[in-house]
């Protein structure tokens, strides 16, 4: 009588531990167009356009991904890392010193980018206040790459960079 009465129970049991969270599973790459696709008339030079989304944050660390979509009608290719500037609500320059992302660590390899194909970058930061003048980007101006015309990229969020006055940015992924 005893173990009739524990059945239901760990029935119950077994069920609800086959309802808890399965781990989650990686992010699944941006989908892109098709090379067939045509080319949209807002296509900024050198044939490419670049977004950011709107970025993650945890525990005082920040990530923002910049996304370059090869908007032309050839082979767009590139190496390295974006050249950004960080700039204010005013779209004015802010004081900060870009450099190598110490958790995107992979070189810049060579990429080349068929029309509608896209790539992207990260950049993170880790908001810290210590003293000094908080700073907050609103919008960033990124090229490519270096020598390449500079896109002004609206920003989702605010960058809020704190007073460390440092950004890091991965190469081209």
């Amino acid at each position: 009588m005893r173990n009739t009465r524990l059945l239901p129970i760990v029935a119950v049991l077994v069920a609800t531990a086959a309802c808890t969270d399965a781990p989650t599973p990686p992010p699944k790459p941006a989908p892109t167009v098709s090379a067939s696709a045509v080319v949209a008339p807002d296509c900024p030079p050198p044939g490419v356009l670049i977004t950011a989304d709107r970025g993650d944050a945890a525990a005082g660390y920040r990530e923002i991904s910049l996304h370059l979509t090869n908007c032309g009608t050839t082979d767009y290719t590139l190496q390295g890392r974006p050249v950004i500037t960080v700039l204010d609500d005013k779209q004015q320059p802010l004081k900060v010193t870009i450099g190598a992302s110490f958790h995107y660590t992979a070189d810049p390899r060579r990429i080349t980018l068929k029309p509608g194909q896209g790539t992207s970058a990260v950049l993170s930061w880790h908001n810290i206040v210590t003293y000094g003048t908080v700073q907050n980007g609103a919008e960033l101006e990124v090229a490519p790459v270096k020598g390449a015309p500079k896109q002004l990229v609206k920003l989702l969020a605010p960058m809020d960079l704190g007073t460390t006055g440092k950004l890091d940015t991965s190469a081209w992924l």
